[in-house]
């Protein structure tokens, strides 16, 4: 999420904002998944403009700074506002919501939104990286398939799919 707009990538699309290929390349290091499953989702432009309205751009250009200077390693961040910062970043692609923020970060930020949790499209919840984590679906919205309940999730080990005991 660049704060100034350099040209747009080869891997936007024409007419995207040019600050989502970098939002994308901080949602991989954030959620553990990979550019093609995050522009998979949908998601990029509609969380890329949400997580700036929430922060706005100079909350945004901390982040990334202190980011930076962690070594791009998220675990790795001193500040209690940007570990905030990614934790919200990382549950909206995880659950399509953006979380309420410690009141200590709403602080810092000085927010004029409220720091309220909401759904931020009806898509994002469906879209959610947490249904990914484990070859699931979310209720209601994308069902498995007829009698898809009878054989064992991807990637389950052989002898645990057979165990009762």
């Amino acid at each position: 999420m660049d704060t100034q707009h350099p040209a747009t990538t080869a891997h936007e699309p024409p007419g995207a904002p040019p600050e989502c290929a970098g939002f994308v390349e901080l949602s991989v290091r954030l959620t553990g998944f990979d550019e093609f499953d995050l522009r998979g989702t949908g998601m990029v432009r509609l969380y890329h403009d949400t997580t700036l309205e929430q922060l706005g751009r100079a909350a945004v250009g901390r982040f990334l700074d202190d980011l930076a200077a962690a070594g791009g390693d998220p675990a790795a961040l001193a500040d209690e506002v940007s570990r905030d910062i990614a934790r919200a970043v990382t549950h909206l692609w995880y659950l399509g919501v953006w979380p309420s923020l410690a009141r200590a970060t709403h602080a810092a930020l000085g927010r004029e939104q409220p720091n309220t949790a909401f759904v931020v499209s009806p898509e994002a919840w469906t879209e959610g990286l947490a249904w990914r984590t484990f070859h699931g679906h979310p209720p209601g919205a994308r069902p498995p398939g007829f009698g898809t309940w009878a054989d064992p999730p991807p990637g389950t080990p052989a002898h645990a799919a057979g165990d009762v005991a």
